[in-house]
């Protein structure tokens, strides 16, 4: 078991007392963004030219005046993911700076609120001030982002006639988020805190053990808690569209318990379906009522028989087993600046283990004395310090995933369901305007799905195929 979750053993062997880490950090997080505004300005530049070519795959199935209206969406979507970006980029930075200060105010606050509570003077422990952290810095985000959640959802999306939602329910859905957040961030939190300080020995083994529980249970208060707070489920009410439904279960051998229809036109035109469940239980199918309105019943069937097919090939095992390798290897690198002081140093943490107090600063103070490793700004400035391999795993997974993508769609035709599938996925395009127009490099970098002439095209070569063995 240690071989495998225990300390690599390179970490002792390496020593980082003197390495520049803010310097490098910000090295990254700066060539980072270039990289991203050089892949956006590539697609920027497609939308804007005048010499875009209508695919052939989708000739005499997309109108002309369609194909200009999502390039027109595309290039207002790229103009504000611009602007927004250079934002992001200097609230980032300037957070990074504002970790310590940051973290001496939540501390306060959160001794403050304590002792009014307990009617007598209190100290948190390091983990609470961790806690605390979280939900000041989560907080000061949310509200940091709010003007461009409005203008994203009541200008851009307004725009193009896919907002429905009331200023009333956006103010509902922003509180409802935040304590949300706040609420389920903090009690995991907590407890990694506790795996850190109590698991020193083989730590990587317990935190994969506490990510995968994590995962199982939020998993569950996605679909007691989560959804059900922002959507309405009710029961399928259209019943050819459920005994069709239900046939392609029998047929696929899928283990369908309840299939449920929810009100997504209550914030956006835009449509959607997918089905939850672990892999090894009973599935509950729901579908966008924006899906139904907008499509055909054969056409929402072989939508499913989509979704039914990543079931099929264990896409969504897959991917879990993934997700617990890039966990496990993400904590064993961790490992090796944990307990580095000259990491928190260059972000003005104090480590001073003689201090009586967990966190000895008051707010104002630029520097944060502290009685041992802030395990989240440890975390937080790591992610910040490994961004080029998060860089190489983004390719890396779409491209698993435009993979299973096309598996699902190669199901799907084997099922009887491509032409209904091709006619469903243009539908959902002109829906969504979806962008027709897409840069390579931006298509490798930000889509987990092939663009829709890929897919066409590779229907129609699936069908083909098939027809040919059917002969």
């Amino acid at each position: 078991m240690s071989s495998v979750f225990g300390k690599l053993p390179i970490i002792d062997s390496i020593d980082l007392s003197n390495f520049p880490f803010k310097k490098v950090i910000f090295g990254i997080t700066c060539a980072n963004f270039l990289f991203e505004r050089y892949v956006a300005y590539r697609q920027y530049k497609l939308l804007k030219s005048n010499d875009r070519k209508f695919p052939e795959a989708l000739k005499g199935r997309v109108d002309e005046k369609k194909f200009i209206e999502s390039d027109a969406y595309g290039l207002a979507k790229s103009k504000f993911e611009m602007v927004t970006s250079f934002i992001s980029m200097g609230v980032g930075l300037a957070t990074l700076t504002m970790y310590s200060s940051i973290w001496n105010y939540s501390v306060s606050i959160g001794n403050s609120i304590l002792s009014t509570i307990l009617r007598k003077p209190f100290e948190m422990s390091l983990i609470a001030n961790n806690v605390a952290f979280f939900i000041l810095s989560t907080t000061i985000s949310t509200f940091l982002n709010l003007p461009i959640s409005y203008y994203q959802h009541f200008v851009l999306e307004e725009k193009f006639g896919f907002n429905k939602m009331t200023k009333s329910l956006f103010v509902m859905d922003s509180i409802k988020t935040l304590i949300l957040v706040n609420t389920l961030g903090s009690i995991p939190l907590y407890i990694l805190g506790l795996v850190l300080k109590k698991c020193t020995d083989n730590f990587v083994f317990y935190i994969w053990i506490f990510i995968i529980g994590l995962q199982i249970t939020l998993f569950f208060l996605n679909d007691l808690v989560i959804q059900p707070l922002f959507y309405t489920f009710t029961p399928l009410n259209n019943k050819e569209l459920e005994d069709k439904i239900n046939a392609l279960a029998k047929e696929c051998g899928f283990p369908l318990s309840e299939i449920y229809m929810i009100d997504g036109s209550k914030r956006s035109s835009h449509s959607n379906a997918y089905f939850s469940g672990l892999p090894f239980m009973k599935k509950k199918i729901v579908i966008f009522d924006t899906l139904i309105k907008d499509s055909s019943i054969d056409e929402v069937v072989a939508v499913l028989g989509h979704e039914i097919g990543h079931w099929k090939m264990n896409h969504i095992s897959q991917m879990l087993v993934i997700s617990q390798v890039h966990i496990s290897a993400f904590f064993m690198l961790f490992d090796i600046v944990f307990k580095n002081a000259k990491m928190f140093a260059d972000f003005n943490f104090i480590i001073d283990p003689s201090s009586k107090v967990p966190t000895a600063t008051l707010p104002g103070s630029s520097y944060a004395i502290v009685n041992d490793f802030p395990f989240l700004v440890g975390l937080l400035v790591f992610s910040q310090l490994i961004q080029p391999t998060d860089l190489l795993m983004n390719f890396a997974m779409n491209l698993f995933s435009r993979h299973n993508e096309y598996q699902a769609d190669n199901y799907a035709v084997k099922l009887g369901k491509g032409e209904d599938l091709k006619k469903a996925l243009i539908q959902l395009q002109i829906t969504n305007l979806s962008t027709i127009s897409v840069d390579k490099l931006f298509s490798m970098y930000h889509y987990s799905h092939p663009v829709l002439c890929e897919r066409i095209n590779a229907i129609d070569k699936y069908t083909s195929e098939q027809a040919k063995k059917s002969d």
